[in-house]
Formats: structure tokens, C-alpha cells, sequence
């Protein structure tokens, strides 16, 4: 299917291709740990240099559990399912194509609600949740070396940083001390996904 089919579309007729058996306990645990989080004013791709603004009433979203990283130190460890990376229509995916032992994925589709300028996750039931892909802790390429200066140059809250498939959206839009030092961290590194 390409990937210039209208991305909601593509993800009802992905979902029909996901397992139910293994998608619903998902669907409803990200429905009841996401409900009601807020994106505060807007919604903005995570894959643009400049964040596109998304304006659909339905986002595509990798949401992340972290089970483990081994050089994270957090002084609160996340409990349960976050959102971690929000996609615009032109940045769509239909798999998890690098996923990263120590946190499971999932790529979904959630409805959003618009009211008194905050943009909140409305997701009352799990059948409101589109599960398009996942991938467990176990699977995928150990996480990539981080360093200071990646972990500065993220939010410091932002565990996913060390993902292989947000490494790979990074290095296509990352300025060049940037880009240079992820190449660098990506050879430094115990496995690398074959696509890097």
C-alpha cells in the first residue's frame, strides 16, 4: 500500500491486519493510561526540522512503555504507557521498521479532543484505539549509545530519545554537528538496525 494513501485510511485497513488477540490487551492499556493526557495549545509532528502542526481529529502516534535502558538514569522511572512521537500525514508509517530492545512500541491512532485552546488524548474506550503495529521489549536492536550532548539536545524528559526509529527520523533532519555526532554515537554502538 503506498504511502500517499490518506494515512487514516491506512490505518483502518492496517488494522484489520493486526492480530486482535495480540492488539486488544494493548488497546486497552494505552486507552486507560492515555486518557485525557494533554498536548496542552496544539499538536505537532516530532519527524519535521520546523514541527508541522497536525490538525486532525485522529493522530498517528508511537506510544512507548520502558522496560529497560541500560545508561538511562532517571530520577523517576515512567510507569505504564507514554506518548512518545506524533506523525503528520506526510511523515506515515505503517510498522515499527527498527524497533529497540528495553521498550516496547506501538504504533496507534488516537482521537484528540480540541476544546478551551488544549488538545487532550480522548480515548474513553479501548475500541477508540487503533493499534497498527507493536513490538515487545525483546525484540529489535539493543538501544543506541546516548551521550551528554544528545540528552541536552532532547527534552530532558524524553526517554524515547535513545529509539532507533526515532534515531532514524532524527539524522534525516538533524543540523550537521548534530547529525555528525549521532553517526558517531550510531558506530559507537552494540547493534545498529540494517536500514541505518
Amino acid at each position: 500500500m503506498p504511502l500517499d494513501t490518506p494515512l487514516f485510511h491506512l490505518g483502518f485497513n492496517l488494522q484489520a491486519e493486526v492480530n486482535e488477540n495480540m492488539s486488544d490487551p494493548i488497546r486497552r492499556e494505552i486507552a486507560e493510561e492515555l486518557h485525557a493526557l494533554s498536548f496542552e495549545e496544539d499538536i505537532a509532528c516530532d519527524y519535521h526540522d520546523r514541527p508541522k502542526t497536525i490538525s486532525k481529529d485522529e493522530v498517528l502516534i508511537e506510544a512507548i512503555r520502558l522496560i529497560d535502558h541500560p545508561q538511562l538514569r532517571l530520577e523517576e522511572w515512567p510507569d505504564g504507557w507514554i506518548l512518545d512521537a506524533a506523525r503528520c500525514s506526510d511523515c506515515g508509517v505503517e510498522t515499527i521498521e527498527e524497533p529497540t530492545k528495553g521498550f516496547e512500541e506501538a504504533l496507534v491512532i488516537l482521537p484528540v479532543n480540541r476544546s478551551n485552546n488544549v488538545v487532550s488524548v480522548d480515548t474513553p474506550e479501548p475500541s477508540d484505539v487503533s493499534v497498527l503495529a507493536y513490538s515487545p521489549a525483546t525484540e529489535g536492536c539493543h538501544p543506541m549509545t546516548i551521550s551528554q550532548m544528545l540528552m541536552d539536545a532532547a527534552d530532558p524528559d524524553d526517554v524515547g530519545i535513545a529509539r532507533w526509529i526515532r534515531i532514524k527520523g532524527a539524522l534525516d533532519g538533524a543540523p550537521d554537528p548534530l547529525r555528525a555526532h549521532l553517526e558517531q554515537l550510531i558506530k559507537q554502538s552494540n547493534e545498529v538496525p540494517t536500514s541505518l
